[in-house]
């Protein structure tokens, strides 16, 4: 099952114009500290719409979207391929999240806790210094020549990545001056490119509630989540064996210990296994394994991502701030490490990861 996500666009754009400050630009009558200080002044409230927009990308078929969203926070998202097949609707209604698939007939429906509300209700500034956190030093940013965008008049933001050790390419987006929501974006990373422009945009649009109510058919798979089951729960080496059957697992010793194993429910019931290791009492990195799943289709690696040799066989690594993660496949199974404890290099984990045990 695919199931999309989306971000707010109010939110995308003051991550790229509160970055700003430092840049200059020729192409624009704006300097990028006034684009900062109107974006502030005038995105301080949820913004009420009805849009219709297009999504483009190198190998997938266009996506058509249309849009509702109100002053509350309420959103609904109805989603077609370019040649009119149904393909998703979602909808928040303000205390849950609803998501129908046309084409399995599921749908999955997710409680709104008081994290997901929190985050929502955060001011522009509150989300944009988190989002610029991930890039400040990561990325060169300016501005570009402005131009009209479905006939309004827009800023252009420039983010180019310094280097490829990120996980975030080259952004580009357009913001409509006046209500200070992106209208068009472009994104290129690992020879890839992907695009979305709005081709309408109503300001002053109809929202009525039974908008936010999704219909779903009475024969669909419904599947639920809260709270309760989107935490890992502890479990046993006896269960992982029941599973997975035979893996491979690091070993203890005198600095290294195994905190505890958890598990969570994965697609189509898929469960994925985390081993949490602490080295002299501190968290060090975790090893999650699930089974690979047949029929995966690969969509191509992350920008960040370097192919390496783990354990003798092909893997990746990604070393990128802040994230950093170590990936390959064995014996029908998927290993991921995670490296939590900045003080621990991959060539120390690599070296665990040798004298792996099969347990069996």
């Amino acid at each position: 099952m695919n199931w999309i996500k989306t971000t707010g666009s109010i939110t995308a754009m003051l991550f790229f114009a509160i970055g700003l400050g430092a840049c200059s630009s020729n192409e624009s009558q704006f300097s990028p500290q006034e684009v900062i200080n109107e974006a502030l002044k005038e995105a301080n409230e949820p913004l009420e719409y009805y849009g219709e927009y297009v999504m483009k990308s190198d190998d997938e078929n266009d996506i058509i979207a249309k849009e509702w969203a109100s002053k509350e926070g309420k959103r609904r998202i109805e989603m077609k391929s370019g040649d009119g097949v149904e393909l998703t609707t979602a909808v928040n209604d303000g205390k849950k999240v609803s998501v129908y698939d046309n084409t399995s007939n599921t749908a999955m429906i997710t409680e709104i806790n008081d994290e997901m509300r929190t985050l929502n209700q955060q001011s522009p500034r509150q989300q944009a210094e988190i989002l610029l956190g991930m890039v400040k030093d990561t990325h060169d940013l300016s501005a570009g020549k402005e131009e009209k965008i479905i006939g309004r008049d827009t800023f252009h933001i420039i983010a180019k990545a310094k280097d490829d050790k990120t996980l975030i390419g080259d952004q580009e987006i357009w913001i409509d001056k006046e209500t200070w929501m992106v209208l068009k974006s472009l994104s290129k990373g690992n020879g890839m490119t992907a695009m979305q422009e709005y081709t309408k945009i109503d300001y002053k649009p109809e929202i009525t509630d039974d908008l936010f109510i999704l219909d779903i058919p009475e024969d669909a798979t419904i599947e639920t989540m809260d709270e309760e089951s989107m935490m890992p729960k502890e479990t046993n080496q006896d269960e992982v064996k029941k599973e997975l059957g035979a893996y491979y697992q690091i070993p203890e010793n005198e600095e290294l210990k195994l905190a505890k194993i958890t598990v969570l429910e994965g697609v189509e019931g898929r469960q994925e296994f985390s081993f949490d290791y602490t080295k002299q009492g501190l968290p060090a990195f975790s090893v999650s394994v699930f089974k690979v799943m047949p029929n995966v289709t690969e969509f191509g690696g992350l920008p960040a991502e370097e192919d390496i040799t783990i354990r003798g066989l092909e893997g990746t690594k990604i070393d990128a701030k802040g994230f950093r993660i170590l990936d390959w496949i064995e014996g029908g199974l998927q290993y991921s490490v995670l490296l939590e404890n900045p003080e621990i290099g991959f060539e120390e984990v690599e070296a665990y990861l040798e004298g792996m045990e099969l347990v069996e």
